[in-house]
């Protein structure tokens, strides 16, 4: 991240994505495949585009077009008041070269940045078009630009001002500091990453393990500010409490836009595979189907599935997204924590070995993280075969070894309420699942339960700690 190779970077594109049949990868001469919505939507690390449809703070403010003009100052005549018009037809194909101006407008209350330097069309005719501003008279929201738009403009259509500013500082930022472990995609395959165990974490699923949120949602912003500020502890995941405010900001943005571009070929993948996976045209080809007519087949699926799901796919990313941020998202305890006690870790242990909660089934009976589950073969959920190797696994494939309690080193942070967090909504993409019917009051006793493991006189036996020897007597010295 740190050499010149951070800006001569690229997206990969996942493997899912590889394994489709070419039509469906790379699209026909007319229909976009996988690959060219996701370019569309997300560009390049060198290109980056915002797709607004996302609640990604992308950078920049809102405007509303006013008044378009071109070089020689004729007003647009999309522009021009209704109603019959003298001007000759050829006014609104006038050249607009320098010197084209545009005029805009904010929501009352608002101010205009007092420097402009680039403007986005959002809507309209021209979406997605950008145009560099050569000089900006904050005054009265006029900007002229270097050269004109490919479109002309319509009153009351929506431009970015300078946006994506949030959006290229977190990607400086991130191929700076966090690429080399996470790789340049997200992809938890950075050039460290094969030296790392555990691995980075793999943003393209849209998940992330410790939150603050209920099992169905997504991470908050704030679990992932309370993640880049202080770490992963157990991990190589370091704190980064000295960075500034508005970088973290800028690096959660991003990540943010990293994860949702890999949810969202992911999802677009899932479209396809079941029916144009190489390997299932190479079955339906040996069952004697025509290799035409199956490109047949994709090329009117790109045409009407696809299409439809490509919008409603994003749209369901936004109101996923949306809601990790809202109240109705967050874990809120019923009650407050129930006071640390003898009593309280008494319980917290009875349900720790209960049926109902059967933690010991993978943490073991003495909270070793040595469980039966640990030495079970599982199946993989995709592939429906056994693993190679015992024990649990995540939604990265990789070996997910129970937390070991006694180390008193807890992954999520060591507050009650992390744990309670734990054990509410379980630990995303992991095997730890969620206790989100247990009784609050039962989830705390289990919390003091688990806090008091590492001091313990020997494993389960009450949750007491042993007593403190008592301080050895100390006598003044007598004087000669």
């Amino acid at each position: 991240g740190c050499s010149d190779s951070a800006f001569d970077s690229s997206f990969v594109y996942s493997t899912s994505t590889t394994s489709l049949m070419r039509e469906a990868q790379d699209g026909t001469k007319e229909l976009p495949g996988v690959k060219k919505l996701l370019d569309d939507r997300f560009g390049d690390p060198q290109n980056l585009k915002a797709w607004l449809k996302l609640p990604v703070d992308f950078g920049g403010s809102t405007a509303t077009v006013v008044e378009f003009a071109t070089a020689n100052g004729v007003l647009s005549r999309s522009l021009a008041p209704s109603g019959p018009s003298n001007a000759p037809d050829s006014e609104s194909s006038a050249p607009m070269g320098v010197g084209t101006r545009i005029r805009l407008a904010v929501e009352e209350g608002q101010a205009f940045p007092e420097t402009v330097t680039t403007i986005q069309f959002v809507n309209g005719t021209g979406a997605g078009q950008s145009a560099q501003v050569s000089a900006w008279d904050s005054a009265i929201g006029e900007a002229t630009l270097t050269s004109a738009p490919g479109h002309v403009p319509a009153t009351g259509d929506t431009v970015a001002i300078n946006g994506g500013s949030h959006l290229r500082s977190g990607r400086t930022l991130y191929m700076r500091h966090c690429s080399h472990c996470h790789g340049t995609s997200g992809d938890g395959n950075g050039p460290t990453a094969q030296y790392l165990n555990p691995m980075p974490r793999d943003y393209r699923h849209g998940i992330f393990k410790f939150t603050s949120t209920n099992d169905m949602s997504k991470a908050s912003r704030k679990d992932l500010t309370r993640i880049l500020k202080y770490g992963i502890p157990g991990t190589y995941m370091p704190s980064f409490l000295l960075m500034k405010d508005e970088e973290v900001y800028a690096i959660i943005e991003y990540v943010r836009f990293l994860s949702m571009r890999g949810e969202y070929e992911r999802k677009l993948d899932s479209e396809l595979a079941g029916d144009f996976s190489q390997k299932v045209v190479d079955g339906r080809i040996k069952a004697k189907e025509s290799r035409i007519d199956i490109a047949k087949e994709v090329t009117e699926f790109l045409a009407v599935d696809l299409k439809e799901a490509a919008s409603t796919l994003g749209d369901d990313l936004a109101e996923q997204w949306t809601g990790a941020d809202s109240e109705d998202a967050l874990i809120l305890p019923s009650i407050a924590r129930i006071p640390d006690s003898p009593e309280s870790r008494r319980r917290g242990r009875e349900l720790f070995l209960s049926k109902a909660l059967n933690c010991a089934d993978c943490h073991g009976v003495d909270g070793a993280g040595n469980g039966p589950q640990t030495i079970a073969f599982e199946k993989n959920p995709l592939t429906g075969e056994l693993y190679n190797e015992p024990g649990l696994h995540d939604v990265w494939d990789n070996e997910n070894q129970p937390r070991n309690l006694h180390y008193g080193i807890y992954r999520g942070g060591r507050r009650p309420i992390d744990l309670f967090c734990r054990i509410h909504a379980g630990i995303k993409g992991s095997r730890m699942p969620s206790f989100k019917n247990t009784p609050h009051e039962d989830i705390w006793n289990v919390v003091n339960y688990v806090l008091s493991i590492p001091f313990e006189t020997e494993p389960g036996a009450t949750g007491v700690p042993s007593p403190a020897a008592a301080p050895a007597a100390v006598t003044a010295p007598q004087e000669n």
